[in-house]
C-alpha cells in the first residue's frame, strides 16, 4: 500500500498535483465531510497515503467539475451529454444567488422544515428518493434529500438542467431509455434513477432549484400525483420566502 501511495505520489507530472480533501473540497464548493465521502465511495479518484489519508489530483477534481481531457475511474468516468446553456438560463444564475447564499446562512430549524418536505413528498407520491435542489454554475446542491446519502453532483448530471426550462412538471419514465439522461452517472450508478419528475422552485420570477422525486422504476406520473408535485413545490417557494424574511430581520 506504501509503495502504491508513494508511486502517486511522484509518476504525475507538476501540472496534475495532488491535492488534500480540505484543498479538492474548496475547489469544488462543497464541505470536507462531502468531498472526504466521494472520495471514499470513488465519485471523486483518489488514493490513500502511508499515513492513511485521502489524496486526488487536480485532473480528477476537474474531470468532477464537468472540464474534458482528465481521465477518471468510477462513476463520474461516464459524463453525459453537455448541456447547452442558454442566454436565458445563463441568465439565471445571478438570481440563483441570492436564495443560495441565503441559504448557506439558516440554520439547522430552517433546513429541517425542508427535510420534512421531501420526506412528504416521498410518501405521498410513493418513491424512494425526493430532494430539494439548488443549483450553482458548476454544482448540483441537495438542500434536502430523502432516501439519498449525497451532499451535491457537478452541475452537468443534473437532470434539473431541463427541469428549469419547463414551467410545469417535468417528467421522465425510463431515464435508462432517454437519450438524454441514459449514460448520465446517476442512472448507470447509484441510485440508478428511472423515473424522475420535477418542478422548478421560483425567486424573483426565475428558477433557481427544483422539487424532484425519483423512482429505481420506471412509471408514469397520474394526473393526482401532478397536482400533488405542484402543490409541495410551491409549497417549498413560500418556505424560502418566509426564510428570506426571517433573515432580512436579524
Amino acid at each position: 500500500m506504501g509503495r502504491a501511495a508513494r508511486s502517486h505520489e511522484s509518476d504525475a507530472p507538476p501540472s496534475d498535483p495532488a491535492m488534500t480533501s480540505r484543498e479538492a473540497a474548496r475547489m469544488l464548493g462543497v464541505s470536507i465531510t462531502t468531498a472526504q465521502m466521494w472520495m471514499e465511495t470513488g465519485m471523486l479518484a483518489s488514493w490513500k497515503t502511508p499515513g492513511g489519508h485521502r489524496r486526488t489530483r487536480l485532473s480528477s477534481v476537474m474531470s468532477l467539475l464537468g472540464h474534458n481531457g482528465a481521465k477518471q475511474s468510477g462513476p463520474a468516468a461516464v459524463q453525459p451529454a453537455a448541456v447547452a446553456q442558454t442566454p436565458e438560463a445563463a441568465s439565471t444564475d445571478e438570481a440563483r444567488q441570492a436564495p443560495l447564499m441565503a441559504q448557506a446562512k439558516t440554520g439547522t430549524q430552517a433546513e429541517a422544515r425542508f427535510h420534512r418536505l421531501t420526506w412528504l413528498a416521498s410518501e405521498l407520491l410513493e418513491v424512494p428518493i425526493a430532494l430539494v435542489t439548488f443549483q450553482t454554475a458548476e454544482l448540483q446542491i441537495f438542500h434536502a434529500a430523502h432516501g439519498l446519502n449525497i451532499a451535491a453532483t457537478p452541475r452537468s448530471w443534473a437532470f434539473c438542467n431541463y427541469a428549469d426550462m419547463d414551467e410545469d412538471v417535468f417528467t421522465v419514465a425510463d431515464a435508462s431509455k432517454d437519450a438524454r439522461f441514459a449514460n448520465n452517472p446517476m442512472v448507470t450508478s447509484a441510485p440508478f434513477i428511472r423515473f424522475y419528475a420535477a418542478v422548478p422552485l421560483m425567486y424573483q420570477g426565475k428558477a433557481f432549484g427544483s422539487l424532484c422525486i425519483i423512482d429505481t422504476e420506471a412509471r408514469l406520473l397520474r394526473s393526482q400525483e401532478r397536482r400533488a408535485l405542484q402543490e409541495l413545490a410551491a409549497l417549498a417557494t413560500d418556505m424560502m420566502a418566509l426564510q428570506l424574511m426571517e433573515l432580512q430581520q436579524h
